[in-house]
């Protein structure tokens, strides 16, 4: 058994919450004196390359899908795309498998991306999405994706355990076979001390069309709060700058430094309930405003979920409202305080034989 010399991490590119948690990871192998390579496409691997631009990349096939803004069509759109997902995750399999013989890789660690796998080099999945909920296919796509998930070698659920978790049923399946433990909650943010000088702050992120219609939609809300100092992080990349209006400030994106302080900086924050933005807000104990992707069940429960715990309320994107923000004072927030039973990850994966 020994501690892996080269760790291959690989994220999925559906919006950058896979990329953003693969952040501590990467931190914590080179710390631990592991040469680490990334391997993604698109927002999610140019995230990683501006987070570590020192590290060797491997560009893999487009991973990201078409989703359409409506109900039933949703998911139907999802698997009707499922042949080519299936196919392009094969592809990524063989580059991948072709890269860590070449490049003596020992450990690969994908996150929900299902073609960073090798029948001969030990492979990990990080997945805290072990059960869907995705309405009348809940069923069939639980079902697919534990298929998928015991492939691996072993599951690293990004959570505490019970009854502190934060991810709920989502992380429980006894479809999944294979070996899994809990990793403790993963974020790229720590609190630090800042004056607080922002009211609120939007990080808008997930899948077109629905990212560009959230964004259209605070704007459009927050131009009405005149007094209220307002940031937008837009989450795009390659895309125009938008002009600041009086009240808003908008970046198009910002590296883990600049949006760590600028959340701490910050008494509101605005985001989806992707699960990713809630291990952050979690770890910096913030008060949190949730906005779930439209039709995404992971989502639409963690923010239900949150809501009925008292610790953060929500609104569905198109009844969104400035004031529906003053729910909040009905809700205790994170709190940080109680996050030390969701520290980052000490483990220190070792390989067998």
């Amino acid at each position: 058994m020994h501690f892996p010399n080269h760790v291959l991490v690989s994220p999925l590119n559906w919006g950058l919450g896979h990329a953003s948690r693969c952040v501590p990871v990467i931190r914590h192998f080179l710390k631990q004196g592991s040469k680490v390579s990334i391997a993604s496409d698109g927002d999610a691997l140019q995230l990683l390359k501006d987070e570590f631009p020192e590290l060797d990349v491997l560009e893999l096939n487009s991973s990201e899908v078409v989703y359409s803004s409506s109900g039933f069509f949703f998911y139907l759109k999802l698997i009707l795309q499922g042949h080519g997902l299936k196919e392009r995750a094969k592809k990524d399999e063989i580059l991948i498998e072709s890269y860590a013989e070449k490049n003596h890789v020992d450990l690969i660690i994908s996150d929900h991306r299902f073609g960073a796998i090798s029948k001969t080099i030990k492979s990990v999945i990080i997945s805290h999405q072990l059960k869907f909920k995705a309405g009348l296919f809940s069923r069939a796509s639980s079902s697919l994706n534990a298929k998928f998930h015991n492939r691996y070698d072993e599951v690293w659920i990004p959570d505490a355990e019970v009854p502190f978790d934060l991810s709920g049923v989502l992380s429980h399946s006894k479809q999944v076979k294979v070996p899994t433990r809990r990793i403790g909650v993963l974020s790229r943010f720590s609190k630090i001390e800042l004056p607080v000088d922002i009211d609120y702050l939007a990080v808008i992120s997930g899948p077109e069309p629905l990212r560009t219609s959230l964004e259209k939609c605070l704007i459009a809300a927050f131009q009405v709060l005149s007094s209220k100092k307002t940031v937008i992080v837009r989450g795009v990349y390659n895309t125009e700058s938008l002009n600041d209006l009086p009240n808003i400030s908008f970046y198009n994106h910002l590296n883990s430094e600049e949006l760590n302080s600028l959340v701490c900086r910050t008494k509101v924050v605005i985001c989806r309930s992707g699960y990713s933005s809630v291990m952050d807000m979690a770890c910096l104990g913030k008060k949190v405003f949730f906005v779930p992707t439209p039709h995404q069940g992971e989502q639409e429960y963690l923010s239900e979920r949150l809501e009925h715990m008292k610790i953060a309320p929500f609104s569905s994107q198109e009844n969104f409202k400035t004031r529906d923000l003053e729910n909040l004072k009905f809700y205790s927030g994170f709190n940080s305080e109680e996050m030390h039973q969701f520290p980052l990850p000490g483990f220190l994966p070792t390989l067998e034989g």
